[in-house]
């Protein structure tokens, strides 16, 4: 009988992977991981000017209410009403995509009003293109806010009311009584703030509280329910405060 050769077939060996092939392999994908993120992640990775951009709140919206530009001149002008305060990083992404909307001028000013305080005689914020993007936030942010509310509520005896008066001043105005007598803490947008002692009249509009010493060049504020109405020497309300506490 002829023998048969039968082709002999070699065991496989457990060869391990070259650890060094597998590092390089795992920084190249770290790398694309990132360059997309880098690419399609959203504006929170760009810059645009000095300012590094971040995404928008979910629930933000906008409106223009007026638009003042004018190609003669060179410049675009708009108007926005926000409904919510936005940080630096966002004001520059809204303020990129207005500035796409409309044809190219030189300059491009926008003024930015909260939707709360359309009365107010200070734009909350600004992003001017002249040409370079230069954004301002004229008061307060909400960052700002929180930490004015801690340092208002800073005071010893029984607080009456804390009232945020947002077109004037800026300020946050603590009503307490300590020791059976009566102050007004008036704290400013830097976590400044000063003490001033009141005396507490009747009226027929609320409690009026006059400044025990002369700082308020006749000035004087009426608590009419929860708001803090402020008056001048000749006795005209030129705003108010809503109560924060």
């Amino acid at each position: 009988m002829e023998k048969q050769n039968i082709p002999t077939v070699s065991k496989p060996t457990n060869s391990k992977p070259n650890k060094a092939v597998i590092f390089v392999l795992l920084i190249f994908t770290v790398l694309i991981f990132f360059l997309a993120k880098f690419i399609f992640g959203g504006s929170s990775s760009a810059t645009i000017a000095n300012y590094t951009k971040e995404d928008l709140p979910n629930n933000f919206e906008y409106r223009i209410i007026k638009d003042e530009s004018n190609p003669n001149i060179e410049k675009n002008q708009l108007e926005v009403e926000i409904n919510q305060k936005l940080t630096e990083g966002q004001l520059a992404t809204l303020a990129e995509e207005l500035y796409n909307t409309k044809d190219k001028q030189r300059r491009f000013y926008i003024f930015y009003n909260l939707k709360d305080n359309e009365n107010t005689l200070m734009a909350w914020a600004t992003s001017h293109f002249d040409p370079e993007l230069e954004i301002a936030i004229n008061r307060s942010t909400s960052t700002e806010d929180n930490q004015m509310l801690n340092e208002a509520q800073k005071v010893q005896g029984n607080i009456i009311g804390i009232f945020n008066e947002k077109d004037y001043t800026f300020s946050l105005y603590t009503i307490y009584e300590h020791n059976g007598k009566t102050f007004i803490k008036t704290t400013f947008k830097d976590r400044e703030s000063m003490d001033n002692e009141v005396e507490k009249v009747s009226s027929k509009n609320g409690i009026r509280y006059n400044y025990k010493e002369d700082v308020s060049q006749g000035e004087y504020f009426i608590l009419n329910n929860d708001v803090l109405e402020f008056y001048n020497s000749e006795n005209k309300k030129f705003t108010t405060g809503s109560k924060s506490q």
